[in-house]
């Protein structure tokens, strides 16, 4: 996985795509790819809306270079531009399916249910894995953001804040919502 802590590195890029040198914000989309198309996959549940998002990303990106306030990390503007347009897609196809990917927790409570000599058991946990897709999908953006940021993208609470505006504290309690909500309806304990 690309580092995102290399701010530094990110700001003189930045510094020389904004004179004009093309090489310099090739060299940040290469970079931001990955991370950004991660991002956008799981919260679109589609390859190529989420390769979209991330074209899209990159030229709001290349457009606002002069805009970039230095006081912020790099990779945070780059995460909250590619979560608005994540929410733009969103706002234009409500009906379809958001997630895929399930958090380590819930797929930590599937297994556990899961059994290879049991094949109806099997039947039930698939059953149960995509009643939480569903589920997922439906969790509000205020706590469906968290979630995929942190526990899906493997940022830090303070990471995730700063990319969502709000507090890490805030950050941790709309995780712990979304956890306990896809528990509570899906009847899987905590």
């Amino acid at each position: 996985m690309v580092s995102l802590e290399s701010d530094a590195e990110d700001k003189a890029l930045l510094k020389r795509a904004v004179a004009g040198e093309d090489r310099a914000f090739t060299e940040i989309m290469r970079k931001y790819k990955s991370p950004l198309y991660g991002f956008a996959y799981r919260y679109v549940n589609d390859p190529d809306d989420a390769e979209d998002i991330v074209q899209d990303t990159f030229i709001a990106m290349h457009r606002n270079l002069s805009r970039f306030n230095p006081a912020y990390k790099f990779s945070t503007w780059a995460f909250q531009i590619a979560k608005n347009k994540c929410r733009d897609l969103g706002r234009k196809r409500k009906t379809r399916s958001f997630m895929q990917r399930v958090t380590p927790f819930m797929e930590a409570k599937l297994t556990a249910v899961q059994s290879d000599e049991n094949p109806e058991g099997s039947i039930d946990a698939k059953r149960k894995l995509d009643s939480l897709v569903a589920k997922i999908a439906q969790l509000p953006e205020n706590l469906k953001a968290p979630l995929i940021l942190c526990t899906l993208e493997d940022m830090s609470h303070k990471q995730a804040a700063e990319v969502l505006g709000i507090s890490p504290k805030a950050v941790e309690t709309r995780i712990y919502r979304a956890r306990h909500s896809l528990s509570a309806n899906l009847n899987l304990g905590n």
